[in-house]
């Protein structure tokens, strides 16, 4: 009796142990399980940092007017027609490189771009929205009908954009850091 329970058993475990051998979609889910486990240890860690500075201006040490860059903290106080940079500062504190890194940066809607500051590393590709992010072009325009009826297309007006996009075409490798930054004005 126990010879043939012993052969029971161990034919069970080789037509369990079969399958996994001849690589069959469990030992494929063994592997990928693995795999993701091991990327999830060794994933990026990309961290973004937002800050904003307000453009004052100050007398240099000969009473000449000197435009600087004034940190803003907690809650500031800016008045309209101010000038305010945003800076997105990045770094990878993972132990992978950060693939297709992306930021997306909307423009607040009590604030107006200002035009050709935007500015990030080498390497990243700036577009901008002016449709409330659904899409992104290097130089947005807007139709303009003219005087005689016509439809021409224009660069688009500062008030109209509405996001900010760098794209990095490299990737982002570990203690590596990035920073983007552009410049509004408080409606």
């Amino acid at each position: 009796m126990k010879r043939s329970l012993g052969l029971g058993l161990a034919a069970l475990a080789s037509l369990i142990l079969i399958p996994v051998v001849k690589g069959s979609p469990s030992l494929a889910q063994l592997q990928t399980m693995g795999a993701e486990m091991v990327q999830q240890v060794m994933r990026p860690e990309v961290e973004l940092v937002l800050e904003a500075s307000k453009q004052v201006q100050v007398l240099d040490a000969e009473g000449q007017p000197q435009l600087i860059w004034q940190s803003l903290e907690g809650e500031a106080t800016v008045q309209p027609r101010d000038v305010l940079r945003y800076t997105i500062s990045s770094k990878n504190d993972g132990q992978m490189a950060a693939k297709h890194l992306v930021i997306n940066q909307a423009i607040p809607p009590q604030m107006t771009y200002v035009l050709a500051t935007a500015a990030g590393n080498d390497g990243a590709a700036i577009t901008y929205s002016i449709d409330g992010g659904e899409s992104f072009v290097a130089e947005p325009v807007v139709e303009v009908v003219q005087e005689d009826g016509t439809v021409t297309l224009e660069p688009a007006p500062a008030d109209a954009y509405t996001h900010i996009r760098w794209d990095f075409a490299q990737s982002l490798e570990p203690e590596v850091a990035v920073q983007v930054a552009y410049d509004v004005t408080v409606k």
